[in-house]
């Protein structure tokens, strides 16, 4: 079996985090992988990766650069081609008439704007959630992956310590990027004064509104931001509860994260978080007063939190692994091959 990944755009981010795991974990399971992406990328690549340089971050529609793309897998003839989000989908399906193997495309984040999906004979959605109400004949569901842990984990006293907190409170700790639809205005909004305290980790253009609103419900002793920090999940291990304010997601890798070191967690109905998660611990989008409500209710009851969701972690450490993520890929793939044969 030879796979061809293609991934358009040259970002950071947690698409790209997982192009380079999922084609990483593929070489050495299947008989070669080769890689088309942009340069910058090219050393994160183990070298079992054929890797094919081409910047794909211009214009979609570029003839030239759907002719060296058609070019480059028409060269190489994979048995699938496997395109990572939906500029890299839309590509392949403009050339598909062109290039050989069995197209897959895989949706990271719900958009408005899906026709292209319709030139992919396989749509893998990274959530349920993604793909609902998707028009294609073939929708499969894979999780992304996380890689396990291993740097410094904190407890409850030195996380209390650091950020000044009182450790006989409840540690709320919310991680992602400081942006508008994060949710993290409305998470401070409805922050039930007393009843706990909150760390926000992340940054980004968010960061100075975010900061003015906190001082301006005097909530400066109980809301943190506390920047980027790249010890993010060993935080995780030190806090009481992990929530998600998001007004949309795709693959949210924080509530991945957070299950599998057996950290509850409190989520707006978001994928991901609203395929596995007790009901009890959803609450609307946009909703302060039901996300108050759903505050109050969990900073109160925390041991009950832990005792509801054993069993999402110990069905998130097995679901959320890379491994598990490359095998349902190459049974994927190999169920694909075998039908074509036929």
């Amino acid at each position: 079996m030879k796979v061809c990944q293609i991934m358009a755009g040259n970002e950071e981010g947690g698409l790209e985090n997982h192009f380079v795991e999922l084609c990483n974990g593929l070489a050495g399971k299947v008989d070669k992988v080769v890689v088309i992406a942009h340069e910058k990328y090219r050393e994160r690549f183990c070298p079992e990766v054929r890797f094919l340089p081409l910047d794909l971050s211009g214009g979609r529609r570029n003839p030239w650069l759907l002719f060296r793309l058609a070019l480059l897998i028409r060269q190489e003839a994979p048995d699938i081609v496997h395109a990572q989000a939906s500029k890299a989908v839309d590509m392949l399906a403009r050339i598909r008439a062109f290039v050989p193997g069995y197209r897959i495309g895989t949706l990271h984040n719900r958009k408005k704007k899906l026709g292209m999906y319709a030139g992919m004979q396989t749509v893998i959605g990274v959530s349920q959630g993604v793909v609902d109400g998707l028009e294609h004949p073939d929708i499969r569901v894979v999780y992304n992956g996380i890689q396990p842990y291993t740097d410094v984990q904190y407890d409850k006293s030195r996380l209390a310590a650091e950020y000044q907190f009182d450790p006989t409170l409840p540690i709320a700790i919310a991680v992602g990027r400081l942006v508008f639809a994060k949710g993290f205005r409305e998470l401070i909004r409805a922050w039930p004064a007393g009843k706990g305290q909150l760390l926000i980790v992340g940054d980004g253009p968010e960061r100075e509104p975010l900061a003015s609103l906190i001082a301006n419900l005097n909530l400066e002793q109980q809301v943190i931001l506390a920047g980027y920090r790249s010890d993010a999940r060993g935080l995780m291990t030190g806090a009481d509860l992990l929530l998600v304010s998001s007004n949309r997601e795709g693959f949210n890798y924080t509530v991945a994260e957070a299950l599998a070191c057996g950290l509850p967690v409190l989520s707006t109905q978001v994928p991901v978080a609203q395929e596995i998660l007790p009901e009890s611990y959803l609450v609307p989008v946009n909703d302060l007063q039901a996300l108050n409500a759903a505050l109050c209710r969990v900073l109160s009851n925390l041991d009950v939190a832990r005792t509801e969701q054993q069993s999402v972690f110990s069905w998130a450490r097995k679901t959320f692994s890379i491994d598990h993520m490359i095998l349902q890929t190459i049974a994927l793939y190999r169920e694909k091959l075998q039908q074509v044969a036929q």
